[in-house]
C-alpha cells in the first residue's frame, strides 16, 4: 500500500524541520490556546464520539466507563471492484438528445439520457469495525468523569474516579506509526483489568495470534446506495468470490500483571498499565486492479506496520505522533477574544451558543476544521470523502462517496489558505487517477478529445454518469472544477516543478470542453450540452419546469476558468503554443454572465429562466472558487449574486448544513460582508453542529463534513483573501470581532501572513515570502505595492 521506509524517512525530516522552525514562545502560544473539546459524560450517540485520525485509519472514540467503544475506518476499505460505469447507448443518442436540448424540448432529452447516458451507481464506503474494551466498573460509582479532545496535540483523553483510583485513557491515531493507540493506566498499581475484542458489522472472523488478537474479513461485491432503499449487501459466494480482503490486529503491551491472548478478546488482569496497539491493512491495490484477484495482501502489510512500531516505548509513539502532528497544526494560530463561555463543556457551549456570545467558539471551530483536514487527508492516503474518513453504516449517506458537484472540492476550500497544502496532494491525486476512466468515458459517451468527470466518484475512480435522475447524473464538469484545485496548489506555491506535472492533466481536461461544446443558435456561443445546473430545476416563461439544459451560468464559469488556467501555464512553462492559442479563441466564444433583466438577480441560464431550488445556486461558484464575480471588478454581477442571497436569506429558515451554508457564508465573505457571512455561520453552529463538532446536512441527517469545512474556509476568509490578485487584509471582519490576531494564513503568490487588528481596525500585518515577488496589499480603499525578498518578511501597517 505504502513504501514504509519512505513513510518514515519522510516524517523524521518534518519533525526535525519542525523542531528547528518553531520558537518556544511559538509553541507556548499554541498549548495555551483554549483548544480543547471536553464534556463530563461519555458518548451517548455517534455524533457525540470524539473524531480521530491520521488520514488513513480512523477512529470515533466514545469514551465509556464500563465499556469502551472505539468505531473504526480505513480509507481504502470500499464494496466492489473496478468497473467501467459507460452505458453503451451513450453516444448514438447523443446527437439526438442535443437537438431536443437545441428546440427546446428539454424534458425530452431528459429521458433519453436516463435510459441511454445514465450508467450505475457507485460502491460504498465500509466501515471497518470496532475495537471494545470492556472493564470491570459501573457506570454508576464512578465519579470526576471528563472526556476531551486536544487539539493541540490530536489526543483524546478519559478520565475518572473509581473506588479512590484515578483511571486515564490516551488514545491518538499516529501517522508515524501508522496505528491507533490507546494507553490505559492508574493512580495505583495493578488496577488494570479488561476484556478488549474486535468486530466487524463486514463478514470476518477472529483468532489468536503470535502475540496479538487477529480479525480478518471481507467486503461485499454490492452495496446499495442508501437512496435505493433496498438494503442489498451482496456477497460474491464463490470460493474467490470478489470484494476487498481486511486484517485488523490488537497487539497488547503492559506492565505488570498478565495478558492472556485468546481466540476472541484480549484479557488483562491486574496490569499497571497496558498499551493497546491496533493496525490494518486492505488488499487494495489501485483504482485498476482487482481487490480479490490482484489485491495486495493484507496481513503482508500488517507486519510492515508492525515493523514501524518495533522497540518503541508508548512515550516515543506518543512524542513523535505530536512533533509530526504539530508540524501541520501549529502554523495557524487564531485568536479571536475570549469570554466565560469558553470555559463549559463543549455540548453546554453549544447549547448555549447565541450570537456573538462566544467568539472563541468561532476559533475553535476553525481550528477543528484544520484538524479534520490533518486527520482525513495525508500524505499516501484518499482524500477526505463526504464523511471524511469517519462512517459506521453498512449504507452510508451517499455512499460516504467522492459529490464532484460540490462536497469533495468544499472539503478542500480552506486547506492552502488554512497553510495545509500537503493534506490538499490527495485530491489532486484522486484527479490524476480520475483522468484516466475520463479519458475513455470521453471518447466512448460523447466521442471527444481529453477526459471528464461527472458528478460522483468512488474508489475505483469511474468517470461516467451514475445511475438515478439525470437531475444529478449528467453533470459534466467536476472535472473542471476539480481541475481549479490543481491550479489553486499551484497559485499558493507557486511551484513550477508541479506545474510541469499537472499540466497534462489540466490540457486534456479543458481539451474535452474544447472539442465536445456546441453552438447553441442565439448567440452562437460555445456551450455544454447536455449540463444541468446543480440539480436546479428551472421554470420556463411558459410555466415549464426542467433541469437538463445546455451552458448553465456556473459550468460555462468553471471551463471559463479551466481554460483561462491553461492559458497562464502554457505561457508559464512555455509549452503547447498552438493549444494554447485554440484555447484563446475558445474563450473569447463562451457566453458571458447575465443579469436578468426581470429579477435583477445573477442569470442561472443561457436564457432568463427562474430558479426554484432552494440554496442551489452554483453561479456563486464565479465568486467563491475564482474571481470571476467582485465587488472591486464587476460590481454589477456582486450586487446581483447578491440580491439572490439577501431576498431570499436561506440561513434564517435553517438551510445552513453542507453546501448550503457554506456557500452562503463564503459567498458573503467574498463581497466583504462579514456581519452577514458571521450570522451565517451562527446559525450553522446553533441549528444542525453536533456535541462532538461535527456538522449534519440537517437535523434529520447525519454528517457531511463539508459543513465543517466549508465554513473553515469562510473564518478563514473573513481575515485574509488573496483571489482578486492582492492580498486583502481583513476584507470581511465581523463587528462582533473587535479584537484579535491571526497567525500563518497563505495567500497566493507564495506568501504567509500574520495580522492584528484592534477595535475593529488593523494594527499590522506581517507578511513573509517564499518567492521574489512583488505583492499587492489592499486594506480598506488603500492599495500598495510591496517588495518582499525571498525568505524574508515585511511589515505593513496602515
Amino acid at each position: 500500500m505504502k513504501n514504509f521506509t519512505h513513510y518514515l524517512l519522510i516524517g523524521l525530516l518534518i519533525c526535525m524541520v519542525t523542531a528547528f522552525a518553531e520558537t518556544p514562545e511559538t509553541s507556548q502560544e499554541v498549548n495555551n490556546a483554549p483548544l480543547t473539546l471536553w464534556y463530563q459524560q461519555p458518548a451517548a450517540a455517534w455524533t457525540e464520539a470524539l473524531v480521530m485520525g491520521n488520514g488513513r485509519l480512523g477512529g470515533m472514540v466514545w469514551g465509556g466507563v464500563s465499556s469502551e467503544r472505539i468505531d473504526l475506518n480505513e480509507d481504502t476499505l470500499w464494496s466492489g471492484e473496478p468497473y467501467y460505469n459507460l452505458n453503451p447507448k451513450g453516444l448514438a443518442s447523443l446527437p439526438k438528445i442535443r437537438q431536443y436540448l437545441l428546440t427546446g424540448r428539454e424534458n425530452k432529452a431528459r429521458k433519453l439520457i436516463e435510459s441511454d447516458m445514465n450508467g450505475k451507481y457507485n460502491q460504498s464506503y465500509m466501515p471497518l469495525g470496532d475495537l471494545t474494551i470492556t472493564f470491570p466498573f459501573k457506570d454508576e460509582d464512578v465519579s470526576n468523569y471528563r472526556r476531551s479532545l486536544d487539539l493541540t496535540q490530536a489526543i483524546t483523553t478519559v478520565s475518572f474516579v473509581d473506588d479512590a483510583v484515578r483511571h486515564t485513557r490516551e488514545i491518538f491515531v499516529s501517522h508515524p506509526a501508522q496505528a491507533i493507540v490507546v494507553r490505559l493506566t492508574a493512580d495505583k498499581p495493578g488496577s488494570i483489568s479488561f476484556s478488549a475484542s474486535l468486530g466487524s458489522q463486514l463478514r470476518h472472523e477472529t483468532k489468536a495470534g503470535n502475540g496479538f488478537l487477529k480479525l480478518n474479513g471481507r467486503c461485499p461485491e454490492q452495496v446499495d446506495p442508501h437512496y435505493m432503499f433496498t438494503d442489498i449487501v451482496r456477497y460474491d459466494e464463490e470460493p474467490g468470490g470478489k470484494g476487498m480482503r481486511f486484517e485488523t490486529r490488537l497487539i497488547p503491551q503492559h506492565k505488570g500483571g498478565r495478558i492472556h491472548i485468546k481466540e476472541d478478546a484480549i484479557v488483562a488482569e491486574q496490569c499497571d498499565s497496558v498499551t493497546l496497539l491496533l493496525i490494518a491493512a486492505t488488499s487494495y491495490n489501485g483504482p485498476y486492479k482487482s481487490p480479490s484477484s490482484e489485491g495486495k495482501d493484507p496481513g503482508k502489510l500488517c507486519e510492515d506496520y508492525l515493523s514501524l512500531l518495533e522497540d518503541q516505548s508508548y512515550a516515543a509513539l506518543r512524542d513523535k505522533h505530536i512533533v509530526d502532528y504539530q508540524s501541520l497544526f501549529n502554523r495557524v494560530q487564531l485568536d479571536l477574544g475570549h469570554n466565560n463561555a469558553a470555559e463549559l463543556p463543549t455540548d453546554e457551549r453549544l447549547q448555549t451558543y447565541e450570537a456573538g456570545n462566544d467568539p472563541a467558539l468561532a476559533a475553535l471551530y476553525y481550528q477543528f476544521g484544520r484538524y479534520l483536514l490533518i486527520s482525513s487527508s495525508r500524505f499516501g492516503s484518499q482524500p477526505a470523502n463526504l464523511q471524511g474518513i469517519w462512517s459506521h453504516k453498512m449504507h452510508p449517506p451517499w455512499s460516504a462517496n467522492w459529490t464532484l458537484n460540490c462536497n469533495a472540492e468544499i472539503n478542500y476550500w480552506a486547506v492552502e489558505s488554512g497553510n495545509l497544502g500537503e493534506c490538499h496532494m490527495p485530491l489532486i491525486e484522486l484527479v490524476e487517477q480520475l483522468s484516466v476512466d475520463g479519458t475513455n468515458i470521453a471518447n466512448d459517451l460523447y466521442g471527444a478529445k481529453g477526459w471528464v468527470a461527472h458528478h460522483n466518484t468512488d474508489i475505483w475512480r469511474q468517470a461516467g454518469p451514475v445511475d438515478g435522475s439525470a437531475r444529478w447524473s449528467i453533470f459534466q464538469v467536476g472535472s473542471a472544477w476539480l481541475c481549479q484545485h490543481l491550479w489553486e496548489h499551484y497559485a499558493f506555491t507557486q511551484d513550477t516543478k508541479y506545474l510541469q506535472r499537472i499540466w497534462p492533466t489540466l490540457r486534456e481536461a479543458a481539451r474535452f470542453y474544447m472539442d465536445s461544446m456546441i453552438e447553441e443558435p442565439d448567440n452562437k456561443y460555445l456551450v455544454t450540452a447536455p449540463d444541468v445546473n446543480f440539480e436546479n430545476v428551472f421554470r420556463k416563461s411558459n410555466d415549464r419546469t426542467g433541469f437538463v439544459c445546455m451552458g448553465p451560468t456556473a459550468s460555462m464559469q468553471m471551463v471559463r476558468e479551466l481554460l483561462k488556467n491553461c492559458v497562464k501555464v502554457s505561457t508559464l512553462l512555455e509549452t503547447d503554443a498552438a493549444f494554447r492559442t485554440e484555447a484563446e479563441k475558445t474563450l473569447l466564444r463562451l457566453p458571458p454572465m447575465k443579469v436578468s433583466p426581470t429579477t435583477g438577480e445573477l442569470q442561472e441560464w443561457l436564457e432568463d429562466w427562474k430558479r426554484t431550488s432552494e440554496c442551489q445556486v452554483l453561479s456563486s461558484w464565479g465568486a467563491v472558487c475564482s474571481n470571476q464575480i467582485t465587488m472591486h471588478d464587476t460590481p454589477n454581477l456582486a450586487t446581483g449574486l447578491l440580491k439572490i442571497f439577501d431576498d431570499a436569506q436561506w440561513w434564517k429558515k435553517g438551510n445552513v448544513g453542507s453546501w448550503q451554508g457554506s456557500f452562503q457564508s463564503n459567498v458573503y465573505t467574498r463581497m466583504g460582508q462579514g456581519d452577514t457571512a458571521l450570522e451565517v455561520l451562527d446559525a450553522h453552529i446553533k441549528a444542525i453542529v453536533n456535541p462532538n463538532l461535527s456538522s449534519s446536512f440537517s437535523t434529520a441527517a447525519e454528517w457531511e463534513i463539508d459543513g465543517n469545512l466549508g465554513q473553515t474556509a469562510a473564518i478563514g476568509e473573513m481575515l485574509l483573501q488573496s483571489h482578486n490578485g492582492a492580498i486583502e487584509l481583513l476584507p470581511a471582519l465581523p463587528k462582533a470581532w473587535p479584537d484579535g490576531s491571526v497567525r500563518g494564513l497563505r495567500a497566493r503568490g507564495g506568501f504567509e501572513v500574520n495580522i492584528a487588528w484592534k477595535d475593529g481596525k488593523l494594527i499590522e500585518a506581517i507578511i513573509h515570502s517564499d518567492h521574489e515577488n512583488p505583492c499587492i496589499v489592499r486594506y480598506g480603499d488603500e492599495e500598495h505595492t510591496l517588495q518582499v525578498e525571498k525568505g524574508k518578511q515585511i511589515t505593513f501597517r496602515p
